[in-house]
Formats: C-alpha cells, sequence, structure tokens
C-alpha cells in the first residue's frame, strides 16, 4: 500500500494510501460493526433523513409536482454527506473506544466547523445548480412555463420523444453532478470533521484520495447508490438503517485512505 504526501500548511502533511480495488467491502464490514455497536444512535440519526424526506414527498404532491421526486432525491443524496456528521462522531467514539452517550450525537466534535460548513455550502450549490437545470430542461423538452401535473409528467416524460430525450439527458447532467459533488467531499468532510484543514485543501485531498483509488472509490459510491436506490422502494425506511451503515462506512473509508498527518494537534 503505497502512499502519497500533500502538504496542509507549514510543517504540516497528510499521506494518500493506495488500496486494493475491493477495499470498499472492508469498509462497509466495518461500517456495519460500528451500526451494531452504536445502533440505537445509529437509528436516531436514520431518522433525520427519513423525515426529510417524507416533507419533501409531502411537499411535491401538494404542488403536484410528484415527477419530480426522481430530481429532488438525486439532490437530496448531494447533501447526505453533511447529515451523517453525527455518524463520524460515533464511529470515532467506537475506534477510541470512548463511552458513547446521547450528548456524543448531540455534541460532535468538529475540528474544523467552518470549513465543513463551506464544503456543506458548495454541495447546496451543486444541489441549486442541478435543480435550476432540471427546471430548465423540462422547460425545453415541453415549452411549459409551469411544472405539469404528475401524470401529465410522467406521460410526457416516457411517451413522448421529447420526454424520452429529457429523461436521458437530466439523468446525465444529474449523474455528472453526483459524482462531481462525491469526488470533492467524501473525503473533504470527514477530513475537516477531524482535522484541522481548510476546505479547499481538504476538497483537493479527496479529489487525490478518488484519482489514486478509482476501483474502491467506483465501487464505494456504486454500493451506496444501490442501497439507497433499495430504500426507494421501501418509501425511503430502509434509510433508517442504511444511511447510519454507509455514514460509518464513508469514516472508515476516510480513515484508511489518510493513514498520516505531521501534526502538534490532538486527535
Amino acid at each position: 500500500m503505497d502512499q502519497y504526501e500533500i502538504q496542509i500548511g507549514e510543517n504540516r502533511s497528510l499521506t494518500v494510501a493506495r488500496v486494493m480495488p475491493d477495499a470498499h467491502w472492508h469498509w462497509l464490514a466495518k461500517g456495519w460493526v460500528d451500526f451494531k455497536a452504536t445502533w440505537r444512535f445509529g437509528l436516531l440519526i436514520g431518522i433525520v433523513p427519513v423525515l426529510s424526506a417524507w416533507v419533501m414527498v409531502f411537499g411535491l404532491w401538494y404542488l403536484d409536482m410528484l415527477g419530480f421526486i426522481p430530481a429532488v432525491c438525486g439532490g437530496f443524496a448531494l447533501v447526505g454527506p453533511i447529515l451523517a456528521l453525527g455518524c463520524y462522531q460515533l464511529s470515532r467514539s467506537h475506534e477510541a473506544r470512548e463511552a458513547i452517550e446521547l450528548n456524543t450525537l448531540l455534541k460532535p466534535r468538529i475540528i474544523s466547523p467552518g470549513q465543513v460548513s463551506i464544503i456543506g455550502f458548495v454541495l447546496m450549490l451543486i444541489l441549486v445548480i442541478w435543480a435550476r437545470l432540471a427546471s430548465l430542461l423540462y422547460a425545453l423538452a415541453s415549452s411549459a412555463r409551469q411544472p405539469a401535473p404528475a401524470i401529465d409528467f410522467i406521460n410526457f416524460a416516457l411517451q413522448t420523444p421529447e420526454g424520452l430525450t429529457m429523461v436521458v439527458v437530466g439523468t446525465l447532467i444529474g449523474a455528472a453532478l453526483a459524482a462531481m459533488a462525491y469526488v470533492v467531499s467524501v473525503i473533504a468532510i470527514p477530513l475537516t470533521f477531524d482535522r484541522q484543514v481548510d476546505a479547499l485543501t481538504a476538497m483537493l485531498v479527496s479529489v487525490v484520495a478518488v484519482l489514486r483509488n478509482k476501483g474502491a472509490m467506483i465501487s464505494f459510491a456504486f454500493n451506496i447508490a444501490m442501497l439507497v436506490g433499495l430504500c426507494l422502494i421501501t418509501g425511503f425506511i430502509g434509510l433508517i438503517i442504511v444511511f447510519p451503515w454507509l455514514g460509518y462506512a464513508t469514516w472508515h473509508c476516510y480513515r484508511t485512505l489518510i493513514t498520516h498527518i505531521d501534526t502538534s494537534e490532538s486527535h
């Protein structure tokens, strides 16, 4: 397992490891161990995205815009890493063999809160761009100024050449934006949560980590997408377990790839 060193400040550096392409199974396995050890608190975390998803679906139903559920769910996935901060705290405490209480979850020890917020803003910006592009794409494809009712939207999307083109192009654009968000945040958020690192450097480290471990990181992203997709079939209820599990797994992904930091700060 070779390493790549990155300077993150004066007399401070970190090393990014290269792992085997199947390393994502190890992260998922360790994440499951953490979930079993902290399942009561994990379930509390998992309830948050479920309730948020239900609120979004109810809002779309109330506005008669259910056809936009796939786009909203994709956008919701972009900001998921920010909601997983509690998972990182639980995994870190479990790893350090610290006593885990409700206060551990409610008051996570974020080393660089301002930098985490900056990365969260970047993810929200990507989400806004995706929402605007989805709206523009629908307007161009349908020549409609206002969103159509759910049934009309579904019929247009699946039964007309313009609608099918919109679905294909929209899926490609959404996938590209989701991949961008994943690459810049998958390591950056747990890194700024755990260490004193500025947001720009953390996002650069995340990009380097993904590029040096394309096999493992693509496989990890595929597993995340499949598990979240399965949760949609359950009406989002599956997220109660899957969301904290993936949060724990992401923490172990970070801990495996970022192997060393030269700094005097305490862990």
